[in-house]
């Protein structure tokens, strides 16, 4: 592959400029993390609650979006389930479902670093996430929320008596903050401690819950496997194997299967010698590259194509619940639930439905038990991500219904 370059120009706004300054390319050149306080600034402001969510939902439908708990892979009915469970949500291909990313990823790929990939990862309160591994150098953009980030390097077979490596950096995460990450180094984050608090609202009667958000971030791979020498050989062989003008004869032999066996048994060592010598004379290193170059350029077409195939089928609002939304319990329903509680009942003629919840969606269940329709954003919990989740899953089980 191509050498990182440096990137020329520093346009005001721009977040990818504003990435690859003097500093990163530093520790980039020295294989040292780096963090960057608040040189993305810009994007969590563009992060909104019901983009996010949205993105994950649809995500969701193409396979896109995955959900872990303590490190395994965490299956439920939707996404909103999961996170309701403290699943760590991520959605890989994150730029083709949030513009700034994808420009991110094209200004970087197109200029420096071939071709580049974002994932976006949505943690619930208090949730750590797995040790990450960076298998490829990245750029950790945070979104929202805080967090403490350790990097060092892997204790993964380090015998149990040896020290553990100290941190090469520890930071605290703010949104807008930028760590980069290089590849072979271990990231461990951990939260802020939560100090959750009941607050009194405009009313006495009705406290609202005040707490720590979710944490969402964004991972930007710069230089993944498929980009190693490695690779980039084996796809260039493959390629000239398949689409070079070879002559019949070594063409033939070269799609015939050459074991121990067959060559032990009689191959022909003189056929043998000259179909190798015909392919090797297609294969040059200034081939490699422009291979190599193509194929960086394919994908990054790709990704846009596929980006723009999703604004296009993407809905004009959210199509569930969003924080727009407006919800009123459902005709027929009699909701019962009380502050703090971890239990709300819903009943509809003889059927009562008696559904466990966490205290801290309780708030908002009790606002909607009244009967009257209510906007989303209006009701009363800490946790904004949570909010939507409950009243999406009331939604699919018929307890809630939209007021058009």
């Amino acid at each position: 592959g191509q050498s990182a370059t440096p990137m020329e120009g520093d346009p005001e706004g721009d977040v990818a400029s504003a990435m690859l300054n003097a500093d990163f390319w530093e520790a980039f050149a020295e294989r040292r993390p780096l963090h960057c306080a608040g040189i993305a600034a810009r994007l969590p402001g563009e992060m909104g609650l019901d983009t996010l969510l949205d993105a994950m939902a649809r995500g969701g439908e193409l396979g896109a979006t995955t959900a872990h708990k303590a490190g395994e892979p965490y299956m439920r009915d939707s996404v909103f389930m999961a996170y309701l469970d403290q699943a760590t949500l991520s959605l890989a291909g994150a730029e083709r479902f949030y513009r700034p990313l994808l420009e991110i990823c094209d200004r970087l790929g197109s200029t420096s670093f071939d071709y580049v990939s974002a994932r976006l990862v949505l943690e619930p309160p208090g949730c750590v996430g797995a040790t990450l591994g960076a298998d490829a150098d990245l750029f950790a953009i945070q979104l929202r929320g805080e967090r403490r980030l350790s990097i060092a390097q892997p204790v993964a077979g380090l015998p149990v008596s040896m020290p553990r490596p100290k941190p090469l950096l520890a930071a605290a995460m703010q949104p807008g903050d930028v760590v980069f990450v290089p590849a072979g180094l271990e990231c461990r984050s951990s939260v802020v401690a939560p100090s959750f608090s009941v607050q009194a609202a405009s009313k006495a009667s009705r406290p609202a819950p005040e707490g720590p958000g979710p944490t969402v971030y964004a991972l930007l791979s710069l230089r993944t496997g498929e980009q190693t020498v490695e690779a980039s050989l084996g796809r260039y062989l493959n390629d000239l194997l398949r689409q070079s003008a070879l002559a019949q004869e070594t063409d033939g032999f070269l799609r015939s299967a050459i074991t121990r066996r067959t060559r032990a048994a009689g191959c022909d060592e003189a056929q043998l010698s000259s179909a190798a010598a015909e392919f090797a004379s297609k294969v040059s290193a200034a081939g490699l590259v422009q291979h190599y170059r193509e194929r960086m350029r394919r994908l990054r077409a790709q990704q846009t194509a596929d980006a723009t195939t999703s604004a296009a089928n993407a809905p004009s609002k959210p199509a569930g619940v969003s924080s727009s939304t407006v919800l009123r319990v459902s005709d027929g329903v009699c909701a019962h639930c009380t502050d703090g509680s971890t239990a709300a009942q819903f009943k509809r003629g003889t059927e009562t439905l008696n559904m466990p919840i966490a205290d801290s969606a309780s708030y908002l269940i009790t606002d909607l038990t009244d009967g009257a329709p209510h906007k989303v954003s209006a009701l009363r919990c800490a946790d904004e991500y949570e909010k939507i989740c409950v009243c999406q899953i009331l939604v699919f089980k018929g307890c809630l219904e939209i007021v058009q």
